[in-house]
């Protein structure tokens, strides 16, 4: 199979691929070689950027550049890698929501001209410097999976056991909610509002385990009017990914919102605390994945959601896990607020460096 990259499978301002499996994508995309550097055009301001070290093909929201002769990919890499043309491309994209970074309005930025003798002492010593920052890096990441793998244990355990240890009575989620439903993606540009008297419209990359108080987009009183399937979710539901790269994802609405086709939303409870039935979920998410159908996109259907069962301990306990739950997951989420904290400041270090490095202001032996 041909080697592809997506601009998901980029990691953000460290210059090289997520770990694992990439993602598959079916639209056509730029041929690289072995050399060349790929820069995501789309919100550069994420500075995904990857020196290639294989044959392969490259996204359609991807760059691919090629060194001139006289120039060392190393080098470019780094240069592309800087503060400096990353704020250049910023500055360069068009589009507010989703801005992108065309060739035409980067093709000319400076870049300094140093000999090959330079550019490979530059290269080298950022390849040293960049690794023991890399290392820390890779160390947080471990830090925060460590975190993550906590949480879900924790989760998995309270809301699936009782405190003999043995597990909870299930029932079908169709006997716990008056309403299981999801929504559309209008086609018609004047069903969408800019303004704030519009009606919140969640799309499931909108899902991420967090209250959903704001949405990316907005739809109007007459997009609701007009079309059935686009119905109004009354604050509180608890919404999931039913496919895409954002499949059973959760998030629960703190607004009246409208979903689009690919969020389910779970309202009008009965017998079960909501907040609890979030946790459930979330702690039988990857049961959950496992029961999606389809080839190429894998789908969990309302058919699915409606016949899955779940634990259904009294109401009173279920507000007891609950509030365990959340003092719990307080305090990891605290200390996964600092590892991300420090990641980010080395990242920053990271970039202030290259771009000291690459510019000359900070000198090589």
């Amino acid at each position: 199979m041909e080697f592809q990259v997506s601009l998901e499978d980029i990691v953000s301002g460290v210059g090289r691929l997520v770990e694992g499996e990439l993602s598959h994508y079916s639209a056509k995309g730029t041929p690289f070689s072995d050399g060349d550097i790929l820069f995501g055009k789309l919100r550069p301001y994420l500075a995904k950027y990857w020196l290639a070290d294989r044959v392969g093909t490259a996204g359609g929201d991807i760059h691919v550049y090629r060194p001139s002769e006289g120039v060392l990919p190393r080098f470019l890499s780094y240069v592309v890698g800087s503060r400096d043309f990353v704020k250049y491309a910023e500055a360069a994209s068009k589009g507010t929501k989703m801005p992108r970074a065309e060739w035409i309005g980067l093709r000319e930025f400076r870049v300094p001209d140093f000999d090959l003798n330079t550019q490979r002492a530059i290269a080298d010593f950022l390849d040293h410097e960049t690794s023991e920052i890399d290392a820390m890096i890779v160390k947080l990441d471990d830090l925060a999976e460590q975190l993550d793998s906590r949480k879900l244990s924790v989760i998995q355990r309270q809301t699936q056991f009782r405190t003999s240890g043995e597990r909870w009575e299930t029932v079908p989620t169709a006997h716990l909610f008056d309403s299981i439903g999801s929504g559309t993606t209008p086609k018609e540009r004047e069903f969408y509002s800019d303004g704030e008297d519009g009606i919140a419209w969640v799309t499931s990359s909108e899902l991420r385990e967090k209250e959903i108080l704001e949405t990316n987009q907005r739809v109007t009183r007459a997009a609701v009017d007009s079309i059935s399937s686009l119905r109004i979710h009354p604050s509180g539901s608890i919404l999931i990914a039913m496919y895409g790269a954002t499949i059973g994802r959760l998030g629960i609405l703190k607004t009246d919102a409208t979903l689009n086709q690919a969020c389910c939303a779970f309202s009008s409870p009965r017998g079960i605390n909501p907040t609890y039935f979030y946790y459930t979920l979330w702690g039988q998410r990857n049961d959950i994945i496992r029961q999606a159908v389809g080839g190429g996109q894998p789908n969990i259907s309302q058919t699915i959601l409606r016949r899955w069962r779940v634990p259904h301990p009294p109401v009173d306990a279920q507000m007891s896990i609950v509030a365990v739950l959340e003092e719990t997951i307080g305090r990891i989420d605290a200390m996964l607020g600092k590892v991300a904290d420090l990641k980010s400041l080395l990242v920053e270090r990271r970039a202030a460096l290259i771009t000291d490095v690459v510019t000359g202001k900070k000198e090589v032996a």
